[in-house]
């Protein structure tokens, strides 16, 4: 994995949890944390701050150094987040379009449901009614900065555009300034805005697309990172919420279940999807040579981390929203395993062998809360950050710093590092002055008024002739340059100039100037790849093109200029280069033959494909992006039987990458590959018909499949199921039962077999192994109940274990009535699976009481406490007011967690008995002489009841309770915990996302403490105050001290070692570094936890739960 020791040490020191979480941050205060420069001849300085801006997001200079500034006040208070209202999830999974999430929101916030929503939804309009129309009441507002007199420091501040309220509308995250247009992006739409009056205001706003952000999902995956192309485009980036846009030529861009980045001409003309299976990345930056990188955020899953992604043309990086509920407490929800390819076919992963051949992996893990993103556009800060990335990394206070290098096809990370330390970072930008500029949000994600914008540079370097230079550059009118001062432009330090120049030449159609400055080896490299540019963005021109043709510099001896000649001689679609790019496909740099195969793919000649094919034979899955590249070229030339033709190909690499072709074709001719002899071929040719829109003429070909199945892959046996669930007449009913019956199958698979019978009717439908909503074919409703009943004896006889189970469950579903008698059997069996006597218990329906009462309370008394549980909970079930009665005199005698089961019963089902046995529990509780096991549970009861004489030992209870300790209330979670019910928290309670920072032992993952041995190295009441009140007690090596030096200055890191004469810290590099005592004034520790308090998040028998699980880590 990419993470070395040295950036865990810091990623997790740094974090200062005590147990960690790393989705909501605590609104604690803490201790300012000194602002760290890596390099020290580079100075920070503030810029502006609030009131000037508050909550900033998102940065953008204009040429004249006016600065723009997207300012959030939706994000945590009106931006609806699905982990806020889980039991909505499959209703915004079903939505598509703009239009239906409108109608979900209007009636999951209807006026009528006022009273239920009130506990959440603020009455913003105060109409007295808590509805959606509360969420229009919150605007979002860009702010115009401006340093008129130079001196450093912003002295004007006006609100240049407000609004952007209706209810479905996101957190408005991004903002360009580009000639005389800003635009802003906020779901669901592309704003274009313009001051045509001068004044400093927005007076014209237009909405140049709409249609992003189709579901609610999770907050934060917002439209953002407009940023200009290299190509002379607009390009975005919009979250997985999806979209479903129609363009300004009537065609509709239609991907809800996935983000991506898109590209248009300035005017909206010409919107196409550029990239496609991001999950959220922030913002986008291209390198000098205009290749297009972004850092992706994680899936919030156990395992999985934040990647560093190169996005070409056609790429797809694999993620859909629908894989975020398929992990971590969502498939209670939804219904569906907790089964994720994300995850589970390992598609997040960087390129392995036998990966995913139609995905463009990232290039490395990296990362931890990814947010602003800019590369140095040359001219900035110092040569030693020239060709670098900045990312800011806003939970964890910095920014990093890292540069590129070409590796095959794609690249490395190199020179990676802290750039600055201690920041809460949200956004960044560079001005035309060449200083960085950073936004300083410390609001947490939630608005809290606060802000401020910083500026670093090297002030000797800042007011030097050349920066001078620059920024004098930017601001003149390109359009009064001279076309022989626009060519020596090309070659200009500064991108921004470079493109500005370039750009200006192509909208005078300078052709030939252009031409000239690209068949000339002895000019700069980068005046040449410019001009290169220009001419891709001209009006096609058939004279032009045969000249083209005949002096593009395919056979240069910069390996750069040939992959660029190649990548021009695609846009342009010069056909008779065609011969030139197919010997190109041989040439020795990998980047000339990614560039000569998407060119080709550009030309739609079917004489390439053999070519590709080759290329695809010699690469043998080696270079991801090769693969991608030949996959790219063969979809836009080959014809269906040129790929049919291949499915007995000697190379398994070439069949896959034929394959993830038709898959992009959506061609039913891949029915040819899914007899492929490899396991990694045939399992991308079924997941290509299942998954996504299917190619549904061959889901009927995956389904029969099924019958013959020896393959071990769960994934393919997954989609074998569902594909017949999907497909869904008679044969494929009978073929689900056949399966669960063989029992050489396995068990899981066969149980998922009667999981797919059970959701042969299911409306909506989510898919079982993908888990986004889909249409199920019409069916009859009795023929599966028909079907199973026929073939019920040999279910059972076959089914054992889990399975046996699943089989109850899908009898209870399909309303088969299986009797007590029968039920009752399996549940008193010691040799049957402990899932299946629980099962048994909880299908038994009330019927003759007497008889099924007598069996439940001898399986209260069985040695299992999970069926003694479960006999409680059924006669609860079946005799709610009686209950007190029939176990008064048993419930003692039984376990811990059936006499939990037992107080909660009669807590929930008022009784005079009941109250009677919890009036006498209470008085043990008082007295120190009920089981501590209890206490909570009695407490819990006793809040519920209405009984005055309970009420009245409840405040006698709490009187007794220490008003000033946070840790108090919460001291009856520390005993009667459930270790396994702990162990679901932790993994999969979606807010408290444990898992997501400390991983208990997984290597190289953790942001937080490392919690294995964590019960051994301290006691119940330390686990309990680091949940509640996790500022009190950091771990051990996590938390930062602020050092105060005699002479002013200030040092921060972890405290190793500490003498009378020296102390040692840690830096956030993680280099030592000694001190004299005489040099030091003060020692602050700055023991802040980002950790929330989990009483705000987790039920108390949730904590309870939890606290016993961690005891045995």
């Amino acid at each position: 994995m990419y993470f070395s020791k040295k950036r865990l040490f810091y990623l997790t020191w740094l974090l200062g949890l005590s147990l960690g979480h790393c989705q909501a941050i605590a609104q604690n205060p803490r201790v300012q944390i000194p602002f760290v420069l890596n390099d020290k001849s580079l100075r920070l300085t503030e810029w502006a701050s609030q009131p000037m801006l508050v909550n900033p997001v998102a940065l953008s200079f204009d040429n004249q150094g006016r600065l723009f500034v997207v300012e959030t006040a939706r994000r945590g208070t009106v931006d609806i987040d699905i982990r806020s209202h889980k039991d909505w999830v499959i209703d915004d999974l079903s939505n598509t379009n703009i239009s239906q999430l409108r109608e979900m929101f209007r009636s999951k916030m209807s006026p009528n449901l006022s009273e239920k929503n009130k506990t959440w939804l603020k009455d913003r309009n105060q109409d007295g009614s808590h509805d959606w129309r509360d969420l229009t009441m919150v605007k979002e507002r860009i702010h115009l900065l401006e340093d008129t007199n130079n001196d450093g420091k912003a002295d004007i501040s006006k609100v240049f555009a407000e609004g952007f309220n209706q209810e479905i509308n996101g957190v408005m995250a991004g903002v360009l300034a580009y000639g005389n247009d800003i635009f802003a992006t906020i779901y669901p739409d592309v704003w274009k805005l313009n001051d045509i009056n001068g004044d400093g205001i927005a007076d014209k706003q237009e909405v140049l697309f709409h249609g992003f952000g189709v579901h609610a999902a999770f907050d934060g995956h917002d439209l953002h990172g407009l940023t200009v192309g290299p190509d002379g485009k607009l390009y975005f980036s919009v979250g997985d919420n999806g979209f479903s846009v129609r363009t300004h030529e009537g065609n509709l861009l239609h991907h809800p279940n996935t983000g991506g980045v898109l590209r248009c001409n300035w005017d909206g003309s010409n919107l196409e999807v550029f990239a496609t299976g991001l999950r959220n990345v922030q913002e986008l930056a291209f390198d000098e040579f205009g290749n297009l990188f972004s850092v992706d955020n994680d899936g919030d899953i156990r395992e999985e981390r934040e990647r560093f992604v190169y996005i070409t043309e056609g790429s797809d990086s694999g993620w859909r929203l629908n894989w975020q509920f398929k992990k971590g407490g969502w498939p209670i929800r939804t219904k569906t395993p907790e089964y994720c390819p994300w995850i589970d076919e390992k598609l997040w992963l960087p390129h392995w062998p036998k990966q995913a051949a139609y995905i463009t992996p990232p290039i490395s893990e990296f990362s931890v809360g990814p947010g602003g993103f800019k590369y140095n556009p040359g001219s900035a800060l110092n040569d030693r950050y020239k060709r670098t990335f900045f990312l800011c990394e806003f939970p964890v206070q910095k920014v990093t710093a890292f540069k590129t290098q070409p590796e095959g096809a794609y690249f490395k990370m190199v020179d990676e590092h802290i750039f600055l330390f201690g920041m809460m970072a949200s956004a960044i930008n560079f001005g035309p002055d060449g200083s960085l500029y950073i936004a300083n949000w410390d609001g947490k994600w939630q608005p809290n008024e606060l802000g401020s914008i910083w500026r670093v540079d090297n002030p000797s370097i800042r007011k030097s002739e050349p920066r001078k230079k620059v920024t004098n550059l930017l601001r003149s009118n390109f359009k009064n340059h001279s076309n022989l001062f626009l060519v020596s432009l090309l070659s200009h330090q500064d991108q921004r100039i470079r493109l500005e120049a370039q750009f200006e030449l192509a909208k005078r159609d300078r052709f030939e100037d252009m031409l000239k400055t690209v068949t000339d080896a002895s000019l700069p490299k980068l005046a040449r790849i410019h001009a290169m540019w220009g001419i891709g963005q001209l009006k096609q021109n058939k004279q032009r093109d045969e000249v083209l043709t005949k002096k593009l510099p395919l056979v240069d001896l910069d390996n750069e200029i040939r992959a660029q000649a190649a990548k021009l001689a695609g846009t342009r679609e010069l056909k008779t280069s065609m011969p030139q790019l197919i010997n190109m496909l041989h040439d020795k740099n990998a980047r000339v033959q990614f560039h000569a195969a998407m060119a080709l793919g550009k030309m739609g000649n079917p004489d390439a494909a053999p070519h590709l094919i080759s290329l695809l034979d010699r690469n043998n899955n080696k270079d991801a992006y090769i693969r991608h590249a030949a996959i790219m070229g063969l979809t836009g030339c080959a014809l269906p039987e040129q790929l049919t033709n291949q499915y007995q190909h000697k190379s398994p690499a070439v069949r896959a990458a034929i394959v993830a072709t038709l898959r992009r074709l959506r061609h039913p001719a891949i029915k040819a590959f899914l007899a492929d002899p490899s396991e990694w071929v045939l399992k991308e040719a079924i997941s290509a018909v299942h998954d996504d829109r299917s190619i549904p003429e061959a889901l009927p070909d995956i389904a029969d499949l099924l019958t013959n199945n020896k393959n071990k892959s769960e994934a393919v046996t997954r989609r074998l199921l569902s594909a017949n669930l999907r497909v869904g007449q008679k044969k494929n009913a009978v073929r689900l039962v056949n399966y669960a019956i063989d029992n050489s199958n396995s068990s899981a698979m066969r149980a998922e077999a009667l999981l797919c019978l059970r959701d042969w009717n299911r409306r909506p439908f989510v898919d079982r192994v993908e888990g986004q909503v889909r249409e199920l074919s019409k069916r009859n409703n009795e023929s599966t109940k028909l079907l199973v009943e026929k073939n019920l004896n040999k279910l059972f006889e076959t089914a054992n274990g889990a399975l046996l189970a699943e089989l109850i469950r899908l009898c209870e579903k399909l309303q088969i009535t299986l009797g007590a008698g029968q039920l009752l059997v399996i549940a008193k069996s010691d040799t049957q699976d402990l899932a299946a006597r629980i099962q048994a218990i909880q299908s038994i329906k009330k019927q003759d009481p007497k008889p099924i009462l007598n069996s439940l309370i001898t399986l209260a008394k069985d040695n299992k406490p999970s069926i003694q549980v479960a006999a409680i909970n059924k006669i609860a079930e079946i005799e709610p007011q009686n209950i007190a009665n029939i176990l008064n005199e048993l419930w003692t005698t039984l376990s811990t967690q059936a006499q939990q089961a037992f107080i909660y019963s009669i807590g929930k089902n008022s009784s005079s008995e009941g109250d009677k046995i919890l009036n006498t529990a209470f008085s043990s509780l008082l007295n120190g002489n009920l089981s501590k096991s209890l206490e909570l549970d009695v407490l819990v009861a006793a809040e519920k009841s209405k009984n005055p004489n309970l009420k009245k030992q409840l405040k006698k209870y709490e009187a007794n309770q220490s008003a000033n300790d946070s840790v108090s209330p919460y001291s009856s979670t520390l005993f009667g915990g459930d270790t396994e019910k702990g162990k679901h928290v932790y993994e999969n309670h979606v807010a408290a996302q444990c898992v997501r920072c400390h991983n208990a032992g997984g290597k190289d993952n953790q942001v937080g403490p490392n919690l294995t041995g964590i019960g051994k190295r301290t006691d119940k009441n330390y686990l309990l105050r680091s949940l509640v009140d996790p500022s009190v007690d950091i771990a051990d090596g996590f938390n930062v001290n602020v050092i105060e030096l005699t002479n002013g200055k200030s040092i921060i890191g972890r405290l190793k070692d500490q003498t009378k004469k020296i102390i040692t810290l840690i830096s956030p590099e993680g280099k030592p570094q000694e001190i004299a005592a005489t040099k030091i004034k003060k020692i602050t520790a700055a023991n802040t936890s980002v950790m929330p308090p989990m009483g705000a998040i987790l039920t108390k028998h949730e904590i309870r739960d939890l606290i016993a699980y961690l005891k045995i880590l």
